[in-house]
């Protein structure tokens, strides 16, 4: 009797290790997928987009990104179908005899899709703009104009934000 208890002692082991697992598999997983979801979102404003509403206060920034993620559901169809066309206009690129009106077209496609998903950030970046005051709006220009230097973080460990890790002996003084 003392072996089969061991055998089910270590088989309740094995089984509360693989449950473990699997659900920090699955945690993971639909971790990337939600990720995936809102970076999506954030993305597809891209760069262009992105650099206007930088200079925004926080509180701006925070109405336009809480805004654009509850139109999420709208703009993610938007956003897959620019990657579609986008992989057309390879196909195109890469076919053995170049055909270039077909490409103007898919290109002219492709800026109708991307203008569907432009077209509603520009609105609620009118809307708030419009509810500021103009100190806030003169600050937005400063901002543009001077934007504020990013400090990054050394990837080797070191908590020297000043991008150089090669000081060891780097003392805070907060």
């Amino acid at each position: 009797m003392k072996n089969f208890s061991l055998k089910i002692n270590w088989m309740s082991i094995v089984m509360l290790l693989s449950l473990g697992i699997n659900f920090f598999v699955i945690g993971y997983f639909y971790a990337q997928h939600k990720a995936k979801e809102i970076r999506m979102t954030r993305l597809a404003f891209d760069k262009s987009i992105s650099k206007l509403v930088e200079p925004f206060p926080r509180s701006g920034k925070r109405e336009f990104y809480l805004t654009m993620r509850s139109k999420r559901d709208e703009l993610i169809p938007i956003y897959h179908n620019i990657i579609a066309q986008r992989s057309t206009i390879m196909t195109i690129i890469a076919q053995e005899k170049f055909d270039e009106e077909k490409l103007r077209n898919a290109m002219q496609e492709y800026r109708k899709i991307y203008y569907k998903m432009v077209i509603p950030s520009q609105e609620v970046m009118i809307k708030i703009i419009g509810d500021l005051e103009l100190e806030e709006r003169r600050g937005i220009l400063e901002r543009f104009k001077n934007p504020p230097k990013k400090q990054f973080r050394s990837r080797k460990g070191s908590d020297d934000r000043s991008g150089n890790s090669n000081n060891k002996n780097h003392q805070r003084d907060w």
